[in-house]
């Protein structure tokens, strides 16, 4: 059956099917992938400096100074893992919250910079001014049962300070910085592939807009599934390849990763408590729901428990 032409409905959606929409859209393809290359890669590169000053800790609109003790603690943790200046610069700054940042690539020109947060300053419990501080700009009753947890979890040894630099700067040794900004190009540009190669295999192109709204449904979801496998994976086997290091520096490491990981988790389950969120389950590893986004403190512990104890074991024989 005929229609006239002015009773035909056109897809709003129409001029994508055109040679010169197939030529937009692989034009928005190609540069959404370079894009996602960029987004991730540039902030620890070319704008490392700019990543730092937005996320730097300020008092009185100056960025708040690393102490001349926790410099030397940093410094202390460079030379077991024998990182020299002249291999890539490494930089310390102050952070909100109560755990270490970094950020930078060591296999770049721009290297790294650590970000250290305030309770690193802390020498005991009370030597602070506990009323003064404040979380996500929160009171805390520091004088509840998981306000006196959380100032016991926070206030770190030197030796426990020195394994969690150690544990920043292996980390910032690792590809994942390449490789979260290769994974999501990598996974947007096969599903644009495979989803146009369907298009024009199965002439897709000329069926109802919804079909096609159902197929890039699937697809999106599949990329976004491998997407956060890559990338999760990754950052779990970085975790225990980095808890294995440092394990091999000596007894000393080992008895510091287990205090380490235990006040880690402490602090995790007080802030849950305290705040009244989901953000840490109830034994203080973090809540990632469907994703697994990295090794969980409790094997992390458990891991230099079980070192710790074969080390005792060897002793005994021995």
């Amino acid at each position: 059956m005929c229609y006239p032409k002015n009773k035909i409905k056109k897809s709003k959606f129409g001029y994508f099917t055109t040679t010169s929409g197939k030529k937009v859209t692989f034009f928005l393809a190609g540069t959404a992938t370079i894009g996602l290359v960029l987004v991730n890669f540039v902030p620890h590169t070319v704008g490392l400096n700019y990543y730092k000053d937005f996320i730097q800790c300020y008092r009185n609109g100056e960025p708040l100074p690393i102490s001349e003790k926790v410099a030397k603690r940093f410094s202390r943790a460079k030379d077991m893992l024998n990182i020299k200046k002249t291999v890539y610069p490494v930089e310390t700054f102050s952070v909100f919250g109560f755990d270490l940042f970094n950020a930078g690539y060591t296999k770049s020109r721009f290297g790294i910079k650590i970000g250290v947060p305030v309770n690193y300053d802390y020498d005991s419990i009370d030597s602070v001014k506990w009323n003064e501080i404040t979380y996500k700009n929160k009171e805390i009753n520091w004088d509840s049962e998981n306000g006196k947890l959380l100032k016991q979890s926070i206030v770190l040894t030197e030796a426990e300070q020195t394994f969690g630099f150690c544990k920043a700067l292996l980390q910032a040794q690792t590809n994942s910085v390449i490789l979260n900004s290769i994974f999501p190009a990598i996974t947007f540009l096969a599903m644009y592939t495979f989803g146009r190669y369907l298009n024009l295999s199965q002439g897709l192109l000329s069926r109802p807009f919804g079909l096609r709204m159902v197929m890039y449904t699937i697809l999106g979801s599949f990329g976004y599934g491998s997407w956060s496998f890559m990338k999760d994976y990754t950052q779990v086997t970085s975790d225990a390849e980095i808890d294995k290091k440092l394990s091999s520096l000596g007894s000393e490491f080992v008895t510091a990763g287990i205090s380490f990981y235990d006040k880690q988790l402490k602090k995790n389950i007080a802030l849950r408590e305290l705040m009244g969120d989901d953000t840490y389950t109830a034994k203080g590893n973090v809540n990632y729901l469907l994703r697994q986004k990295s090794l969980p403190l409790t094997i992390r512990k458990s891991y230099f428990e079980e070192m710790c104890k074969k080390e005792n074991e060897g002793l005994i024989n021995n």
